[in-house]
């Protein structure tokens, strides 16, 4: 005798009006989700029944008692959330994601917040432990955030920023970011950090194509690319940039400018021939771990009367360090001589007896006070184009200036004004200042003629000699100065309008073929001539491009200008943020954690307690666990 058929019933949307607590499961069509109580319960055997039955129970009708209470809390919160605990787990899981808070926290503050609110029915029901709120970073803030900038790069020009770095273990990363409009504002937005161990040009191509495969990103819409100087990244033949150019010929590509003056420091204290740098890092690693040697060094610090100040460490990747450790070290200079002249191995051969003879040394001492000064502009420079805001407009104009700063210091003026930078013959020494009137810093020529007797003069002003033509030399041949996109950025700036022919603009039109711009000399001139009552009052360039309203192909012309990045500085950013993220009780942390939780800090500029996450989000939150747990 065989068996009759069994049949389950199946969930069925009618039954949401008659029941409003009961929608459907996730968990399969003989499921059913109760909104009050937060669970799935079978409806395959009684069906509408097996309904009426969890809403008898004793369990559902406490969660419909605070119902009431959840309705007042999301009336207060407004609309578009329709649940409270949702909306709070997601706010926690952000704070958690931008202030760089280990996930395991939430485990905790999880049961707390219950003991600390008793009162609170979001409270009794908040329920995000490390993860849920992994899950929530990752499934739910990080896509949509995600999302926001690959639809950015779809429809509008974009510039790309990659740099590659060993930050974890033995992993290398190749961050790509992208610099776009969003709205009215020029913004640096995070896309992706791809693993790629090994750094050839073609596998970071690679990389980097699959990147924006995935997203759907035209090759079109890419108008500019900076990374540091390395040859992989930027090398004629065969690197990343060369390999780009053949998909986009129009590609604007000027070069990281601080890498380039960090470069044409480092020539100059090359030039200079002085142990600077060994200096510096000797000093720092001997306070470094000890703390005995640090207790006995405040001792000497008290007795000279010197600022009670920390010891820096000087890492020649860091484009600011040096500056900083050399002015640290001239304020410490008493102290420290008289701790190493003192110290118990000072006549033996090692560190402590080099920094001692460095230290008493007053041509080192001069070196030092000489660097000080004549490092600033450089730094200045540095610091001021590795800001977000826009500066593109301004680079070509500050990198000649930058020069011509330098060529001051040992050329007369009437060589450098008024001359083509190329043509001046700053090399020839019969054309420098003697060595008196060479610019060498207040404090260094103070201490060069109150130590004249005691000091080498000739070869030391010899030496600085050779530090101004080093940087000079080296800034005229690595500077993107010949670039014509660069010369022509005056364009941009509302306050040059008349300076510039209508011709020069459309010229940069054509160089960015990849817009397909229709741009005429009449509409330039147009808007040279039209009254500044009709133009925008803003002061920032990006938002004054972006609502003139007028001249469309002329705007649209300028909004891609202005998203060609002026230095690689953000890249970098990228790397000291994960150093921040990944510390040493989170070595284990996946790459696509990584690259959510980066994405969180970039992509939401705002604080934590401002983000306020959309009615897709928080749907995603819902279910983002379950879908965890699902294919784990």
């Amino acid at each position: 005798m065989s068996l009759k058929k069994k049949y389950l019933c199946k969930f069925q949307p009618s039954w949401k009006e008659e029941f409003i607590f009961v929608t459907e499961s996730f968990r399969g069509k003989g499921k059913a989700f109760c909104k009050y109580c937060k669970v799935d319960f079978s409806i395959a055997h009684g069906g509408r029944t097996d309904v009426k039955h969890h809403e008898d129970a004793e369990k559902h009708k406490k969660s419909a008692k605070h119902l009431q209470g959840q309705k007042s809390i999301a009336s207060l919160l407004g609309k578009g959330r329709p649940d409270p605990v949702v909306y709070a787990e997601v706010k926690m899981s952000m704070l958690v994601a931008k202030q760089n808070i280990p996930f395991t926290f939430t485990d905790e503050i999880n049961k707390s917040l219950k003991d600390m609110f008793p009162d609170s029915e979001i409270a009794k029901q908040y329920s995000c432990g490390r993860t849920k709120a992994t899950q929530i970073v990752k499934g739910a803030i990080a896509p949509a955030l995600d999302k926001e900038v690959t639809e950015l790069c779809q429809k509008q020009p974009f510039g790309l920023m990659c740099d590659e770095g060993t930050n974890r273990n033995t992993e290398k990363e190749f961050a790509i970011l992208v610099r776009v409009f969003e709205e009215d504002t020029l913004v640096t937005k995070f896309l992706h950090m791809p693993v790629c161990n090994i750094g050839t040009a073609e596998r970071l191509f690679t990389s980097l194509t699959k990147v924006l495969s995935e997203r759907n990103i035209d090759w079109n819409n890419l108008v500019a690319f900076n990374s540091d100087n390395a040859s992989v990244m930027k090398g004629r033949h065969n690197s990343v940039a060369s390999r780009i150019k053949e998909l986009q010929p129009g590609l604007v590509d000027i070069g990281c400018i601080c890498h380039l003056v960090q470069l044409a420091t480092g020539c100059g204290i090359k030039a200079l021939h002085q142990p600077i740098e060994e200096v510096l890092q000797a000093i720092y690693s001997h306070f470094d771990i000890s703390a005995k040697r640090c207790e006995l060094y405040k001792e000497f610090v008290e007795f000279t009367d010197t600022d009670t100040l920390k010891l820096l460490r000087y890492c020649a990747t860091r484009w600011l360090s040096l500056l900083t450790c050399i002015n640290r070290v001239l304020n410490q200079w008493n102290a420290l001589q008289a701790y190493f002249e003192s110290h118990k191995d000072v006549e033996k051969p090692g560190k402590v007896r080099m920094l001692s003879g460095h230290l008493s040394s007053k041509e080192t001492k001069f070196f030092f006070f000489f660097l000080s000064h004549a490092l600033k502009p450089l730094v200045d420079f540095n610091v001021a184009f590795q800001a977000e805001g826009v500066m593109v407009h301004r680079l070509h104009k500050e990198m000649c200036s930058l020069v011509r700063r330098y060529l001051g210091r040992f050329l007369p003026a009437h060589l450098i004004a008024d001359v083509p930078l190329k043509e001046i013959q700053f090399q020839d020494t019969s054309l420098q200042f003697p060595d008196e009137d060479l610019i060498i810093g207040d404090q260094a020529q103070t201490f060069l003629e109150d130590n004249e007797d005691e000091l080498p003069v000739p070869r030391m002003l010899q030496a600085v000699r050779g530090f101004f033509v080093a940087v000079t030399t080296k800034m005229l041949r690595v500077f993107p100065l010949n670039n014509i996109v660069l010369q022509n950025m005056i364009v941009l700036d509302p306050e040059s309008r008349h300076k510039f022919t209508p011709s020069s603009v459309v010229e940069l039109g054509k160089r960015l073929h990849q817009l397909r711009l229709d741009l005429s000399r009449e509409e330039v001139v147009e808007y040279q001539v039209v009254d500044r009552a009709e133009l925008p009052e803003e002061t920032r360039v990006d938002r004054f491009w972006a609502l003139i309203g007028k001249f469309k192909n002329l705007a649209q012309l300028m909004m891609a200008l202005l998203c060609i990045p002026h230095s690689n500085a953000s890249s970098e950013r990228v790397f000291s943020m994960v150093r921040k993220i990944v510390t040493e009780n989170r070595t284990r942390m996946d790459n696509s954690t990584l690259c959510s939780l980066l994405s969180c800090k970039i992509n939401y500029t705002g604080p934590a307690h401002t983000y306020a996450p959309s009615r897709m989000v928080l749907e995603a939150a819902r279910h983002c666990t379950y879908n965890y747990n699902k294919h784990v």
